[in-house]
């Protein structure tokens, strides 16, 4: 058993961008730190970036947890499906004096990228996130 080959595309202009990743699962195989966003790829790579907004699409029990990548990774948020049910969840970190969710500075091992990590995913399940990011300053 594998885990799903997910859709993915990325836009950036070199200080905000715009994530796409979907994947839908055909048996019980779990995804652990599976890269959404790999700022090393962006062109011109930052450093690190900020999360901006988040939209998730989860159909069925999946959870999933997007982190920053470190030695002790650090948590963007976590989403928690239904059974039976289509959720979609929209969170804005946008509103308030830091436009954006950022990683804690100076974090041991911090690489930058946004990680994802799945848990209860099952055969059936489907997961679509939509992620805003900028050049963290």
């Amino acid at each position: 058993m594998a885990a799903p080959t997910p859709t993915t595309w990325t836009e950036w202009n070199g200080s905000r961008g715009l994530a796409y990743w979907r994947a839908e699962w055909t048996d019980g195989t779990q995804l652990t730190d599976s890269v959404v966003i790999d700022v090393s790829a962006l062109a011109p790579a930052p450093t690190s970036v900020k999360v901006r907004a988040i939209k998730a699409t989860l159909n069925g029990d999946i959870q999933a947890t997007l982190e920053y990548d470190a030695t002790t990774d650090q948590l963007i948020y976590d989403f928690e499906g239904q059974t039976d049910a289509t959720i979609v969840d929209v969170v804005d970190f946008t509103d308030g004096p830091n436009t954006g969710r950022a990683p804690s500075p100076g974090a041991t091992g911090f690489a930058g990228d946004v990680m994802l990590t799945t848990l209860n995913a099952a055969s059936g399940d489907e997961l679509t996130l939509l992620i805003s990011f900028q050049k963290k300053t």
